[in-house]
């Protein structure tokens, strides 16, 4: 009991000092979280709560919102593991809890920030085509509670996949013009399907027929506000993950960038999103401090406050729920803080593994909190 009680303490202490878990809280600016709640607290039988979180190279490893993904589920029911991306197929680095295998060569491939984009572009800012316009795609959970017995493929709007089995018979249902249903025989960690159709793959979410919360992830290297205000039809390609709630954790590139355009920007993302997706309500959250370079040492990067303010502000004026990080995170100071205590990358800019999974974790209190106080059961 002793031993365990210190390792509690070592823990506590091995964090960054000045965390500020008062600030933890979601400030909703007059946003009506109430009809979510609802939705929250429905219990049926195959009823799914989803969250979709979108953010840049902070969200795309998988570990914040992993734990954010942990967290909810815990508590809350696991609904499935979720939106899975064709990011290794198109030699990028991705989440680890989830492996998507190609038979066939990978033929184009499309990245959010590269310029040429011969595979074109969808919601998740990944696409891969086939060579000879077909593969066996394998998909596979590493957890046993993300077994799934329901995929939606979503892809390019040109030519949806036909898609057969190996082990048993699939069927396959078209939800819109850039997402194809297919329903297992059974829950399973593994699957083999078969893909015919020379359109472009965005990626699957991968469902079970169980109730509970499903956590998606979209994350891009170098992503800004404005990155994804350029994918033609992002918010209604958005509405085929039908989210309830919409977390954009976006705007540290801009910092480094021109904050300029950011409320713009901003403005335009959030009004895709809405008007596809009209129930769902969106989280924005504040970036952490950082630094940039400056001769032959480091300095606060001013941008992020900068960015802070057109965040916090945005909310305000429109009635939108924000997660101030910034300052939960420590506020100023904060960079070096983490720094010290071996959260966050030599670069001064990315976190270590440890940084982003306390990212999750604070995320998800704040959230809880939020939903008990609204009434969630």
């Amino acid at each position: 009991m002793t031993s365990l009680l210190a390792m509690c303490l070592f823990t506590l202490q091995a964090q960054p000092s000045g965390i500020n878990r008062e600030a933890n809280t979601i400030m909703l600016n007059g946003a009506d979280w109430s009809e979510m709640i609802k939705l929250l607290n429905d219990k049926s039988d195959d009823s799914k709560f989803t969250i979709v979180h979108i953010g840049d190279s902070h969200i795309q490893p998988g570990i914040f919102t992993g734990v954010l993904r942990t967290q909810l589920q815990d508590r809350y029911g696991n609904g499935g593991r979720g939106l899975v991306c064709p990011l290794q197929l198109a030699r990028s680095h991705g989440p680890s809890d989830y492996v998507m295998k190609s038979s066939s060569a990978i033929s184009a491939s499309s990245r959010l920030l590269t310029k040429s984009k011969p595979a074109g572009m969808g919601v998740t800012g990944v696409a891969v085509k086939f060579a000879g316009g077909a593969t066996t795609l394998g998909l596979q959970v590493k957890k046993n509670s993300d077994s799934f017995n329901e995929v939606v493929l979503l892809h390019s709007p040109e030519e949806p996949f036909a898609v057969s089995a190996d082990r048993g018979n699939v069927s396959q249902e078209e939800i819109s013009s850039t997402a194809t249903r297919v329903s297992l025989n059974s829950l399973v960690d593994i699957a083999d399907l078969r893909l015919k159709g020379k359109g472009a793959l965005y990626g699957a979410n991968l469902l079970n027929n169980k109730h509970g919360v499903v956590v998606d992830c979209i994350g891009n290297d170098g992503a800004t506000y404005s990155s994804y205000v350029k994918i033609d039809g992002f918010g209604e390609q958005l509405s085929n993950l039908n989210p309830q709630l919409v977390i954009i954790s976006l705007g540290t590139n801009e910092a480094y960038g021109n904050t300029a355009a950011l409320e713009g920007n901003l403005d335009k993302l959030v009004k895709s999103i809405m008007q596809a997706n009209p129930n769902a309500k969106i989280l924005l959250t504040t970036p952490l401090e950082t630094h940039k370079k400056s001769g032959r040492g480091y300095v606060v990067q001013d941008g992020i406050t900068s960015v802070r303010s057109t965040l916090m502000n945005y909310g305000k004026t429109h009635n939108i729920a924000v997660w101030d990080f910034y300052t939960v995170g420590g506020g100023s100071g904060a960079a070096s803080r983490w720094l010290s205590a071996k959260y966050m990358n030599s670069d001064h800019l990315h976190l270590l593994s440890k940084g982003y999974t306390l990212c999750g974790e604070l995320l998800s209190e704040a959230l809880i909190k939020a939903f008990q106080e609204l009434g969630a059961k």
